[in-house]
């Protein structure tokens, strides 16, 4: 039998960490806004550069990722030139970011598969195809998640969508937006919760935030633009008056 009352409690719980105040999720993406501009991170215009771009970038150094990319580029002028490379050379020249083996077989599967469904190894034909085609056509390259492939739509086509990453997820769940325990499960609550033209920007501003601010081990939460609508701030400075008084 349901207690009705414990029943309450939990669904105003619910409630307000999946239906916060639209104004503060405004105010907190002009915040935001307002503290880093709309950064493009490095990330290239062509949609087949910024794939190979974002999966250098996975579990790198952002500085370490751009150097990696700007090699592999000096050395392939194509992208078909790569494929016909040993697989070693992707391998040797992105090994100073980590998981070159993996990040290497991932980049050769996608421009083979590209390359045999598109004819040449360009992703331009995605602008022709509706967002939600798009999204699938991209997943389905080896080893490309729903992440990637919204990045990739983001930055390179201005398709409205929102990449959830570790700092994007981080930020969500610090501010109570979002419940969820891991970033791919989030992506349409988010969605539904930022406004359409705010979505590359919270994106963005969520990266530098998370890097510089809201970091996952000490975050500077004094420092912070938007403590004032963060739970994750609320429950500290909450905790720490508490302990002032005993």
């Amino acid at each position: 039998m349901i207690n009705s009352k414990r029943y309450g409690q939990h669904t105003k719980a619910f409630l307000n960490v999946w239906r916060p105040d639209p104004k503060i999720v405004l105010r907190v993406c002009e915040l935001l806004e307002t503290t880093y501009g709309s950064p493009r991170l490095g990330n290239p215009q062509d949609p087949l550069d910024d794939l190979v771009y974002i999966i250098l970038s996975n579990k790198t150094n952002p500085k370490v990722a751009v150097t990696n990319y700007n090699r592999v580029k000096k050395r392939f002028p194509t992208w078909n030139y790569l494929l016909t490379s040993k697989p070693e050379v992707l391998r040797q020249i992105i090994k100073p970011g980590g998981l070159s083996s993996v990040k290497a077989e991932q980049i050769r599967g996608a421009i083979s598969k590209i390359t045999v469904d598109f004819g040449s190894s360009t992703l331009n034909k995605l602008r022709s195809m509706s967002a939600k085609d798009s999204e699938k056509y991209l997943c389905s390259l080896p080893g490309i998640s729903k992440k990637v492939a919204k990045c990739v739509l983001m930055f390179t086509m201005g398709v409205q969508v929102l990449p959830v990453d570790s700092h994007v997820f981080r930020l969500a769940k610090r501010l109570g937006w979002t419940s969820k325990n891991r970033p791919d499960q989030c992506y349409e609550e988010l969605e539904e919760l930022i406004p359409p033209d705010k979505r590359y920007n919270f994106h963005v501003d969520s990266i530098v935030h998370g890097r510089t601010v809201c970091r996952k081990k000490q975050p500077l939460c004094n420092g912070c633009s938007i403590k004032n609508y963060c739970k994750y701030f609320q429950n500290i400075y909450n905790k720490n008056k508490i302990n002032s008084k005993t």
